[in-house]
């Protein structure tokens, strides 16, 4: 199930991904961000309102797991901030490879914390380490990289807050609050430091026009519903399986690219999905 789960939560993300370029560049990063983000806020506080058994827990959880909580959040937040910078200054093709190596930091934590795997599935574990970050790298971009290693450390920085954060809320956080009062809680902080950040500029608080809600909702509710299927996976306890599968997003944005817009992948890439989807039936066993 946690295998299912982590590859649901990359299918997500992935499509995420895919659709968040246009919303990006017909709003603006922290635009289409700021109402992703709340439509899947709004999504989740309408399931709250209509599961009372939900708030009771919330009620009853203890303060330690809100705290976690809000770690986990911050540490998301933090991220996905570092992840956009990055992408706004260097190329796509060495930045993100980086940043999908954010299963590694939340597996080194797991395996720190006693986490059993057995061997199929470290081995598994290792393919998809390869496999990821070649999914997303382009080998003609190379020579097109900055002078500047600031995009490649604010990627890295990405890959660690989010590793960590993952991490968090996957031990920490879950236990105590359970999977929807966790959502809740990320999108809240997620909402308010993004409404922090948009206030210098009140005009990008503007609603995206009518032509783009579609798009924005969809993208909003994919994020929700890859948000979803990690945290019920990390639930199950496999926390670095679940997290590193998420991490095939890439994967699947790649395919959706060679599917839906004819884009062409490079052998190192078509290298990198084999590899990673050796991995996932190396997990399959190793479970």
């Amino acid at each position: 199930m946690a295998i299912l789960l982590g590859l649901a939560a990359a299918l997500c993300w992935g499509g995420t991904d895919f659709l968040g370029g246009a919303a990006a560049r017909a709003l603006g990063v922290r635009r289409a961000l700021f109402f992703s983000q709340a439509v899947g806020f709004i999504t989740l506080s309408l399931l709250l309102f209509f599961l009372p058994a939900v708030r009771e827990h919330m009620v009853r959880a203890p303060m330690s797991a809100w705290l976690w909580g809000i770690a986990a959040a911050l540490g998301n937040f933090l991220a996905m901030l570092a992840l956009l910078s990055a992408l706004a200054r260097g190329k796509a093709a060495l930045v993100a490879p980086i940043a999908a190596t954010y299963g590694a930091i939340t597996t080194l934590l797991s395996l720190a914390a006693g986490e059993a795997l057995g061997g199929w599935a470290l081995a598994g574990l290792g393919l998809c380490f390869v496999g990821v970050p070649c999914t997303v790298y382009a080998p003609d971009e190379a020579s097109a990289s900055s002078a500047s290693k600031t995009p490649l450390r604010l990627a890295m920085a990405a890959a660690l807050f989010f590793g960590i954060g993952f991490w968090l809320q996957g031990h920490l956080a879950l236990p105590g609050l359970g999977a929807t009062a966790t959502l809740w809680l990320l999108y809240t902080t997620n909402l308010a430091c993004l409404a922090g950040l948009l206030a210098a500029k009140p005009t990008e608080f503007r609603l995206p026009p009518n032509s783009l809600w579609s798009l924005t909702i969809a993208i909003g509710l994919l994020s929700l519903c890859g948000f979803g299927t990690l945290a019920l996976g990390a639930l199950t306890g496999a926390v670095a399986v679940v997290t590193v599968l998420s991490t095939l997003s890439g994967a699947v944005t790649a395919a959706l690219g060679v599917m839906l817009r004819g884009e062409r992948l490079s052998a190192v890439q078509w290298f990198g999905i084999a590899a990673a989807l050796l991995g996932v039936l190396l997990l399959r066993i190793g479970g």
